[in-house]
């Protein structure tokens, strides 16, 4: 135990070290908002993935595939398909997109792209951006209780403690910096986990045969894409719930912001392969995790925690605060994401924007000061509840519905405007929660009529507001010209 022990602390002071360095390089709000536009094409990839997936990677996907079976391959699927076409046709644009603008966070592309001078835009996706990713760290921090209890026997409040407090430390520190470069480092571990453990756990049993074997005889519809449902509409249910994973990547803040850091858009075709390469690998290991221990743990008591399971029954003792490391990993990592973005929600937007005196050093440190609030809210809401799954894709559906539909039309549409943006958020965020507490989703991803929601009400909200004016659409050719002049450039 003292080896596991030592190990996860290193990992911890590997954390801190990086919020320290990156604290001295984090000098302006640039700086602390989006790591100065510094990031290389591995920074990036990595990075954006690692804090995507998070902790929900190493124990909910295991979960699903423990559950559903070889219908959780549609999930893997939805998420390697929206990597790639989110990295192929949302990332290039926004890149440059943001640069043209002058802007450092989503929600002030939001309202620079619509020409919006009334400060309502800032201000509508500010707050839905708080809320979701308030909702999004209590999912993480929830798992970070469950490791360090399933791990080092912690009590579960400790456990989400001790987290929260780590991540607070490097995140308040450094900022998107710290958060870019500790990612790196954290997603680094979660692809040598994922791939390392499934494949040396099946060579100690004796391959896959006796796993395959074993489980056909129990239930063959685990082997079955549409987990043996014959009905056209359960069918429907199970592919479309798996494949619309998707459409989330569309309004995944903190990966956007990603694209937004990354130092030349000329890294993006390298970032994407990158990227794509990161997600097929580690979900591909995450659902095979989730398979062998169907069989090997079939009566496990909590199907999220079949990685510590195995990690305690077929590795040497001294190796656990490997696995420790490697699920802390995946949890910080979209913390960390989740609450800086959070901050600059609130600095970049509302803040600046109602106290446009205030000079961009305090508006770091009411970020850093957002940063530990936001901690709280998340901590709080974490006492609440105990499922990781669910409440990740809740936060993910409400991402994607409120900010995808948005981001697509702002990159590919002249014609936006304030009315529009505003309604394709709201619309958006209502439509997931009704879904959601209805009920109906059961029957399909809450995300999918979100997102066509959010479309059509931004549709209908910018031809009620009267369309794009005159500026707006002049900064969007202005936009598109240095888009093609990068494309000529190659």
């Amino acid at each position: 135990m003292l080896a596991s022990i030592i190990t996860f602390v290193l990992y911890i002071v590997v954390l801190i070290a990086i919020g320290v360095i990156t604290y001295l390089r984090a000098k302006s709000y640039s700086d602390y908002t989006l790591a100065g536009r510094s990031n290389n094409k591995w920074v990036a990839a990595i990075s954006a993935e690692s804090s995507d997936m998070s902790g929900w990677l190493l124990m909910g996907l295991p979960g699903a595939a423990f559950a559903g079976g070889f219908s959780s391959i549609w999930i893997m699927i939805g998420l390697i398909f929206g990597t790639m076409i989110n990295w192929m046709y949302v990332a290039n644009r926004l890149r440059i997109a943001t640069e043209v603008y002058n802007v450092y966070s989503i929600t002030e592309y939001f309202e620079k792209r619509v020409n919006d001078k009334s400060g309502s835009v800032a201000l509508v996706s500010g707050i839905a951006i708080i809320v979701f990713m308030i909702i999004n760290a209590s999912a993480e921090i929830i798992g970070s209780g469950k490791l360090l209890n399933a791990t080092f026997g912690l009590d579960y409040s400790t456990g989400i403690v001790i987290g929260l407090v780590i991540v607070v430390l490097y995140t308040f520190l450094g900022g998107y910096m710290a958060v870019s470069w500790s990612n790196l480092f954290q997603g680094s571990i979660m692809f040598i986990a994922l791939l390392f453990v499934p494949l040396a756990v099946l060579v100690e049993i004796g391959g896959y045969q006796p796993v395959v074997e074993s489980l056909w005889r129990q239930n063959p519809a685990f082997f079955q894409f549409l987990n043996g449902e014959t009905e056209f509409f359960p069918a429907l249910s199970i592919a479309l719930g798996g494949l619309g994973v998707g459409l989330c990547y569309f309004g995944m803040v903190h990966v956007l912001t990603c694209f937004m850091s990354i130092k030349n858009s000329s890294e993006i075709k390298d970032s994407t392969f990158i990227a794509t390469t990161w997600v097929s690998i580690s979900t591909f290991g995450a659902v095979l995790v989730g398979m062998i221990g169907a069989y090997l743990f079939p009566s496990i008591g909590d199907p999220e925690q079949i990685f510590f399971a195995m990690g305690k029954n077929y590795f040497p003792s001294y190796m656990l605060g490997l696995f420790a490391a490697a699920v802390m990993a995946a949890i910080l990592s979209s913390v960390s994401a989740y609450v800086i973005v959070a901050a600059a929600a609130f600095g970049a937007n509302i803040v600046k924007h109602y106290a446009a005196e205030i000079d961009d050093s305090k508006i770091v440190n009411l970020q850093r000061a957002a940063v530990v609030v936001i901690s709280l809210l998340a901590f709080l809401m974490s006492l609440k509840s105990d499922l990781v799954f669910a409440v990740a894709l809740l936060a993910a559906a409400g991402l994607g519905s409120s900010f995808g539909p948005l981001v697509l039309f702002c990159l590919y549409s002249r014609n936006v405007n304030k009315t529009g943006a505003i309604s394709s958020i709201i619309v958006g965020l209502v439509t997931v929660i009704f879904w959601y507490y209805s009920g109906l989703s059961a029957y399909i991803f809450e995300l999918i009529p979100g997102f066509i929601a959010s479309s059509l009400a931004l549709i209908i909200g910018t031809k009620i507001g009267g369309g794009a004016d005159a500026e707006t659409v002049a900064q969007y050719d202005a936009y598109l010209d240095r888009l093609n002049k990068n494309k000529r450039q190659g």
